[in-house]
């Protein structure tokens, strides 16, 4: 038996990938701490391991949970999701100019992660190995100074897809980015490197948002065929070695009774609207008897709960597109408009019906549904599009994945973060449209019209012939199964990592992975 530290990032397209991981570990014996900074994800993770114990391995216990928040961690948790960051990193308005260039969540991780360091120290001493999301900072530092076998799970559907450098292409720019988040993080760098690991610069050692090791198990939930090159700074960082570490594995997903996280919580572990009847797949069923065509539309539960009130993004400011990972409006305003315009151009028809998962705010939207329209706060995604014709979809990554395997023609209509560069490889895949700019770009006639081209016998049957070839490979990519197989491979035959890279000489460091402070010798700022 292994025991695994996974560490949770709180975001449902994030967690929902490890919740098959995990049961797939707990199934062969193995045992999970989930390290977890907030209450949002204990609910969701109980409920996928429902035919595995709880409680210490010691104990016979297949999983456990160690819970970093504290009693003012809570107090924020259940208040307005956009107070959780107030006194933890500066008000907008005395933020630098290098903290204006940075997500909010960027600087909250990083404050929020040196703070917790010394517990991240502590678990590595009962555990054997780290899994994480390369998003963040903790477990990659602590697997490499430590002396642990990382296992980075990358949630995109590519490796190239880097948070921290979208839409960047040119190395230098790549570069002085990662200098501007250094400055704007420069209090919580300083504390790492002086209180923790004296010397340790983690700009030297990782890209932001990329905390891969050239010496860990690197798996992308995507295939081959999704993905670029590396961005060239993270390229260099890594090193030619670093493409033995990386491994394509596919989706890895649960259905909706196993524990698939439809509608995300909020930061305290409640679930805001949640529908308390059970679906009515039924309904869908009675509509495609009637020779209807169906539409599932879903813009994500980021944009239509976590990030609906966006004052950032809503506020013209030159550093909105910045602060919001490209977002060009709220999640209000993006699923209103979208909302709106799904109406205006299916309400009352009779040849299609549309299925709506709107998140929890749809009543603030004051629109009034049409008859053929079934709307709800969280839909059985996995299960719904195995019924209908066409996702209209915001483009998130595991929408791609479970789209392509029921083999849905897709239309994207991104709101941030990698959801524009996914939109634009489902062109390039020839799977389905693409609008960069939907508040801009769709109204009900472009809707029509892009829909009526998704069920175009003809057009539909080419997307969906390249989406069965597609499917194909992310089946043959093995999923949750293979990824165990890599890990345990991996966590047997580890050898170590490659020393750190240090700012300067220092007397005294910790020998990697003993706990002891003796015998290093400091060679070109590294240690050996």
């Amino acid at each position: 038996m292994t025991k695994f530290a996974c560490c949770v990032f709180d975001a449902a397209g994030h967690t929902n990938p490890l919740l098959a991981l995990t049961s797939e570990l707990c199934e062969r014996g193995h045992h999970v701490l989930f390290v977890l900074a907030s209450p949002m994800m204990v609910g969701a993770i109980k409920k996928s391991k429902a035919k595995f114990t709880e409680g210490p391995a010691e104990e016979g216990g297949s999983y456990s949970f160690e819970t970093l928040w504290t009693e003012e961690d809570l107090a924020r948790f259940a208040g307005p999701r956009e107070d959780i960051m107030k006194g933890v990193i500066p008000d907008t308005e005395d933020q630098t100019e290098d903290q204006l260039s940075f997500p909010n969540f960027f600087l909250f991780s990083w404050a929020k992660g040196v703070a917790t360091m010394d517990d991240y120290k502590r678990i590595a001493k009962s555990v054997d190995a780290f899994i994480a999301d390369p998003i963040m900072m903790n477990p990659s530092v602590v697997a490499l100074m430590e002396g642990k076998p990382l296992i980075s799970t990358v949630t995109f559907p590519q490796f190239a897809c880097v948070p921290s450098l979208i839409g960047i292409e040119d190395e230098e720019e790549q570069r002085a980015k990662m200098e501007r988040l250094e400055r704007a993080v420069q209090e919580s760098s300083d504390k790492l490197r002086k209180d923790f690991y004296p010397g340790f610069n983690f700009f030297k050692n990782f890209v932001s948002s990329a905390g891969m090791l050239p010496t860990g198990l690197n798996l992308c939930t995507g295939v081959k065929e999704f993905d670029k090159d590396l961005p060239a700074l993270l390229q260099r960082m890594m090193g030619e070695e670093a493409k033995d570490s990386m491994h394509y594995v596919g989706p890895m997903v649960l259905s909706e009774e196993d524990g698939h996280i439809s509608q995300a919580p909020k930061s305290d572990g409640t679930v805001e609207g949640a529908a308390e009847d059970a679906f009515p797949m039924d309904r869908i069923e009675q509509w495609k008897a009637e020779g209807r065509k169906v539409i599932y539309a879903s813009f994500g539960t980021v944009a239509s709960n976590m990030v609906w009130n966006w004052e950032e993004a809503d506020s013209g400011e030159w550093y909105a597109p910045h602060k919001c990972l490209g977002a060009r409006q709220s999640g209000k305003v993006y699923c209103t408009h979208l909302f709106t315009q799904l109406m205006e151009a299916f309400g009352g028809t009779r040849d299609v019906a549309v299925v709506l998962s709107s998140g929890p705010h749809f009543d603030e939207c004051g629109l009034e549904v049409p008859e053929n329209f079934l709307v709800r706060p969280s839909v059985p995604q996995v299960e719904v599009l195995e019924l209908v014709d066409a996702f209209v979809s915001h483009g998130g990554a595991n929408s791609l994945f479970e789209s392509i395997a029921a083999a849905v023609p897709l239309l994207i209509l991104p709101h941030f973060g990698d959801q524009h560069a996914n939109g634009k490889m489902v062109v390039d895949l020839d799977i389905g449209l693409y609008h960069d700019d939907p508040v801009a770009e769709v109204t009900a006639e472009v809707l029509r019209e892009d829909v009526a081209k998704l069920l175009d016998p003809q057009i539909a049957s080419k997307f969906k012939r390249k989406m069965q070839r597609l499917h194909e490979s992310i089946r043959s990519a093995g999923g949750a199964r293979r990824a165990v197989d890599l890990i345990e491979t991996y966590v047997e035959n580890f050898k170590g990592h490659a020393p750190a890279k240090l700012d300067e000489p220092v007397e005294v460091l910790q020998r990697c992975g003993t706990g002891e402070i003796k015998d290093f010798v400091i060679v070109d700022s590294e240690i050996h």
